[in-house]
């Protein structure tokens, strides 16, 4: 199963946290949300640190699925997904208010990684600005590069499948493979 997280929102590091999950995206539920769950899902996004949760005090039903409830982050978790939860289910969640409405202190750069002048020869650059697809439409499309060495190499597609490029797409910020 691929599972792929984003902010919905204009500003990409900001907004409604959305996990893509049995084909479509859908909330993530704020029951027992920590600021160490919010601080991880920022660095899965490749947002940097966590500025805040957002509560939300509109009353209302949800509009689509809300997959995950009850995630708990603790200091032994380095990943959002290592996090244990509440069993994945589509209504997780009914109420506005309870979905996760998060604050990050980064915003993901709009052009392409070689302009960033930090990464990806910086120590603390996260995998996603190791990884970029050239050529193509846009930064989800196109030939798969990785920083390695020093240097942006090709990366062939020998003995790749979907699973391979789905952990591309997911390291690219760009959702599930087509």
């Amino acid at each position: 199963e691929f599972v792929a997280l984003r902010l919905e929102n204009k500003n990409s590091c900001s907004g409604r946290l959305q996990v893509f999950y049995n084909g479509t995206w859908g909330s993530v539920c704020s029951n027992s949300m920590t600021f160490k769950t919010v601080s991880l899902a920022c660095k899965e996004l490749g947002c940097g640190d966590a500025i805040s949760l957002d509560p939300i005090l509109t009353y209302g039903t949800l509009s689509g699925p809300a997959w995950l409830d009850h995630v708990e982050c603790g200091e032994r978790n380095s990943s959002f997904w290592q996090c244990p939860s509440a069993p994945w289910h589509p209504q997780s969640c009914t109420d506005l208010r309870d979905e996760t409405h998060i604050t990050c202190q980064g915003k993901r750069p709009e052009t392409s990684p070689a302009l960033v002048p930090t990464c990806p020869n910086s120590t603390s650059c996260t995998d996603r600005e190791k990884i970029r697809a050239v050529g193509g439409e846009s930064g989800c499309s196109g030939r798969v590069e990785v920083w390695h060495r020093g240097s942006w190499g090709t990366v062939c597609d020998d003995s790749w499948d979907m699973l391979d490029a789905a952990v591309a797409c997911r390291q690219l910020g760009c959702g599930p493979a087509v």
